[in-house]
């Protein structure tokens, strides 16, 4: 079991010898999933480059010990653009684009999406999504958090991205491009894939058609072997 666990940074001041109070939640985790009993020591991390250890103490808290020097952000940044998907498969593909190193992961909702949200259930969903994204955190060891948004447009995500790379997942789409160091922009499709409207956009702002190989992967499925693509040419820059 990973001992990576999340402390968000405007719980407590993070200095060594401060105690953090935990959520009920956040102590069922270190003492039932975690095992840890007073005494133990824990690493944590704050989402945003800072890494520290700290101590359960008997009175329920963590008693920061010493704290790493912030780590910086990275200088490439991957964003990952995630159709919305139906229910488990939403949460895998946002899990499997964490763990595998996304730095921005946006939802938006394409023609063929098989869902839609209200304003209410949405914010429920955001609530429940972010909580994916931390364990996914926890899972794989990252310092920084990704930057979240749940209502973007192809559109509005592409401007808000106007430097970098920009590719959009399809079955008849080529190999990624010899990458120079600039962001990257990736788009993932929903089950039904592609309408033609969104594949004219794409091609009208000069987005490319990339594939991640000869079999057809379920949609949740692919962020992860996307991103194996894109971090393996960024390890040959």
């Amino acid at each position: 079991m990973p001992n990576h666990f999340y402390i968000a940074p405007d719980i407590a001041d993070l200095n060594p010898g401060n105690t953090i109070t935990l959520s009920s939640d956040q102590l069922h985790y270190l003492k039932r999933v975690l095992r840890l009993r007073s005494g133990d020591g824990v690493n944590c991390f704050d989402g945003e480059g800072l890494r520290f250890h700290a101590h359960l103490g008997a009175d329920q808290k963590l008693t920061v010990a010493s704290c790493a020097a912030r780590e910086p952000p990275p200088v490439i940044r991957i964003h990952l653009a995630l159709a919305l998907l139906k229910g488990a498969a939403m949460d895998h593909a946002i899990q499997l684009g964490c763990e595998s190193g996304a730095d921005d992961i946006s939802l938006f909702a394409a023609h063929r999406s098989n869902v839609q949200f209200d304003a209410r259930r949405l914010g429920n969903k955001v609530v429940h999504w972010q909580r994916v994204i931390v364990s996914a955190c926890e899972q794989s060891g990252r310092s920084y958090l990704p930057i979240f948004n749940a209502e973007g447009t192809p559109s509005t995500i592409l401007q808000n991205s106007p430097d970098a790379i920009t590719y959009a997942l399809h079955m008849d789409g080529g190999p990624f491009n010899s990458l120079t160091g600039a962001d990257r922009l990736l788009f993932i499709g929903p089950e039904g894939g592609w309408s033609d409207e969104e594949l004219r956009f794409f091609e009208e702002e000069k987005v490319q058609r990339v594939s991640v190989g000869p079999t057809t992967l379920r949609a949740e499925s692919t962020p992860g072997a996307a991103m194996a693509i894109l971090n393996y040419l960024d390890s040959t820059l």
